[in-house]
């Protein structure tokens, strides 16, 4: 099976604050993609904050999360196993107040997101 992975989209005003945060874990430039890749709590992950990620959606897809929190920024986030996954967006959105794509037909609200984490501590989105 494949990384999970999710979209986190914030509001494009909110761009420098969630940048800033996710930067503050020491990401290392990947050459053969130009993302990033992050090595943490030995985990390992591949981070995309250029807001490219957003180029993959269709217009209604965009539009209803445009309709929820404005003008969106989206970060790619993909994670070795569930476990990193957890663990790193536990710590990245706690506090954060907006979207979760989870690449499988579902945005949810971020603070919505982390109760079914919380909840379900085997849940995995992707299924």
């Amino acid at each position: 099976m494949s990384w999970p992975s999710v979209i986190v989209l914030a509001p494009v005003e909110q761009r420098p604050l969630l940048e800033g945060l996710i930067r503050s874990f020491d990401l290392v430039p990947d050459a053969a993609t130009g993302d990033e890749r992050l090595h943490w709590h030995g985990y390992s992950y591949h981070l995309d904050l250029s807001g490219r990620i957003l180029a993959d959606y269709e217009p209604d897809e965009l539009e209803e999360v445009r309709s929820q929190i404005g003008e969106p920024y989206g970060v790619y986030v993909s994670c070795e196993s569930m476990d990193a996954a957890r663990a790193f967006l536990r710590r990245v959105l706690d506090g954060f107040d907006g979207l979760i794509d989870t690449n499988h037909y579902e945005i949810l609200p971020a603070h919505e997101f982390l109760t079914l984490l919380d909840h379900h501590p085997g849940w995995d989105w992707r299924r």
